[in-house]
């Protein structure tokens, strides 16, 4: 089937009926999806989305089931914006999803500085109001849940997997032996988490959220897991404004997320390594084995710097943004090769905004 934007706005109105488009312009496409900007007549825009690939078609249906949980009462309880679905349509042998389209700038993690005063903060507080809404928000939509000693033991097993490649310096390993070994971290209350966050799911206007996108992990887990992303700041005075704002808004004492949440974090670059090593891939498998080489190198020049209750600094984690901020948990998912329809060159592709 053809990406051409306007081939795709055409069959966007098969799948809202009534639906009066006016112009389209590619929206970030890539080649496991072609995503398209749909104007339409009453100014308005919306948002048309084509998977490409199995992965890609999987991980859009887990974000519609997602959207549709955030019914209009949980919509309300948000201070930003979260997609809605508004229809789908059959395209082949995927689906085409048309979404509302959030307004606001794609946020990078650099946006967190005092060049943007209190975006740190609303970034905290958008957070702690997704942790804050019931569970019941996931459990009625048979969306996933686990206790806290499920969520410890699936970061035990990447622990066991990583460590059985020989590939993960001795140091780093008896770091996260320790911190997964020590039961005062796990005591604490699984929430709603939004399960795939990384600064490029906020939408801001000025130096506040406007909005959050990819939904496709909601679930009930770990809060720590939406707070991973920021230790990739080298901001250390916004991390802490986040973190703190996150606390205040929550308002309950679970004092060792932010030593989680550095654990979430580091344990990013094992799964990276695993995928790498799954799919021989040794690009990636390189790349992980320079992040846990510069990891380890700031774990040996700090020694306090264990993931450990009394310990509340951030640690700077830069190198392990590289790859949280550009190669999500969805995204490592989509670079399977199982394509569903090839992509075409798309003639707009040279004026596409940048997503």
């Amino acid at each position: 089937m053809s990406s051409n934007p306007f081939t795709l706005a055409a069959l966007a109105t098969t799948a809202v009926p009534g639906l009066d488009v006016a112009g389209a312009t590619d929206d970030g496409s890539d080649e496991h999806r072609s995503i398209v900007a749909a104007r339409l007549a009453d100014g308005e825009t919306v948002q048309v989305l084509l998977p490409r690939s199995v992965a890609a078609l999987r991980t859009a249906q887990e974000h519609a089931a997602a959207l549709a949980a955030l019914t209009l009462a949980t919509r309300s309880r948000l201070p930003f914006e979260a997609p809605t679905v508004l229809g789908t349509a059959a395209a082949g042998k995927s689906t085409l999803f048309v979404l509302t389209r959030l307004g606001g700038s794609v946020m990078r993690l650099g946006d967190l500085s005092p060049a943007k005063p209190g975006l740190a903060a609303s970034v905290g507080q958008a957070i702690a109001a997704i942790h804050e809404l019931p569970t019941s928000v996931a459990a009625d939509a048979g969306l996933p849940s686990r206790t806290a000693p499920a969520l410890r033991g699936s970061l035990l097993d990447t622990f066991d997997r990583a460590a059985a490649t020989g590939s993960v310096p001795s140091a780093l390993l008896e770091r996260w032996e320790s911190a997964l070994g020590d039961d005062r971290l796990w005591q604490f209350k699984p929430t709603l988490v939004h399960g795939d966050l990384q600064a490029p799911a906020f939408r801001i206007e000025g130096s506040r959220v406007a909005g959050i996108d990819g939904w496709h992990a909601l679930s009930i887990g770990d809060p720590a897991r939406d707070l991973a992303f920021l230790l990739g700041s080298s901001e250390f005075g916004s991390v802490d404004e986040a973190f703190d704002a996150h606390a205040a808004a929550r308002g309950i004492g679970d004092r060792h997320v932010r030593q989680r949440a550095m654990l979430h974090a580091e344990l990013d670059i094992a799964r990276w390594l695993l995928h790498g090593i799954e799919h021989d891939d040794a690009s990636i498998v390189d790349d992980a084995k320079g992040m846990l080489g510069s990891l380890v190198a700031r774990v040996d020049a700090d020694p306090g710097a264990a993931i450990a209750p009394q310990r509340l600094e951030t640690m700077d984690l830069t190198g392990v943004q590289a790859y949280l901020g550009e190669s999500t948990a969805g995204d490592l998912a989509q670079r399977e090769t199982d394509v569903i329809a090839p992509a075409a060159p798309r003639a707009g592709d040279a004026a596409s905004p940048e997503r």
